[in-house]
C-alpha cells in the first residue's frame, strides 16, 4: 500500500479540530440538577386579578367602552354613516352637484357695494381729478353720451 504525501498531517489536523469542537459541544450540555421543577403559573381567567384589584373581565369591559365612545363620537363630529340604498346615494350625489353649482354660481356674483347704488350719491363726486379712467367707466361714459344724442 502506498502511502500518499501529505495525508498525514491533514488527518492530524481534522482529528484536532474535531475535537475542539466535541469540547466546544460537551460545554453547552446542562448539566441535570436535582431541584424541584419550577412550579407553573396559575392559568389566566377571567377572573385572575390584572391591576388595581381590577380583574380581567373589568379591564377588557372599560377599554371596549373607551374605544366604543371614540368610535361614535367621531362618527357623530364627521357625519360619516354610510347610505344603505340606491336612493340615498343618488340623492346625496345630487345634494353634492347642487352644493358646488351654488358655490361656483356664488364666485361670479360680484360684491354687495358694486351692485347697490345709494340714491343721490353721483359717481362723477367720487372721482377724483387724479384718478385714472378704467375702459368700463368709458364705455358707461359712452352709452350715456349716445342715448342723451
Amino acid at each position: 500500500m502506498a502511502r500518499r504525501r501529505g495525508a498525514g498531517p491533514l488527518w492530524a489536523l481534522g482529528g484536532a479540530a474535531l475535537g475542539v469542537c466535541l469540547a466546544g459541544v460537551a460545554g453547552q450540555l446542562v448539566e441535570p440538577s436535582t431541584a424541584p421543577p419550577k412550579p407553573k403559573p396559575p392559568p389566566l381567567t377571567k377572573e385572575t386579578v390584572v391591576f388595581w384589584d381590577m380583574r380581567l373581565w373589568h379591564v377588557v369591559g372599560i377599554f371596549s367602552l373607551f374605544v366604543l365612545s371614540i368610535i361614535i363620537t367621531l362618527c357623530c363630529v364627521f357625519n360619516c354613516r354610510v347610505p344603505r340604498t340606491r336612493k340615498e346615494i343618488e340623492a346625496r350625489y345630487l345634494q353634492r352637484k347642487a352644493a358646488k353649482m351654488y358655490t361656483d354660481k356664488l364666485e361670479t356674483v360680484p360684491p354687495l357695494n358694486e351692485l347697490t347704488e345709494v340714491p343721490g350719491d353721483d359717481k362723477k363726486k367720487k372721482k377724483k381729478k387724479d384718478s385714472v379712467d378704467t375702459v368700463a367707466i368709458k364705455v358707461e361714459e359712452d352709452e350715456k353720451n349716445e342715448a342723451k344724442k
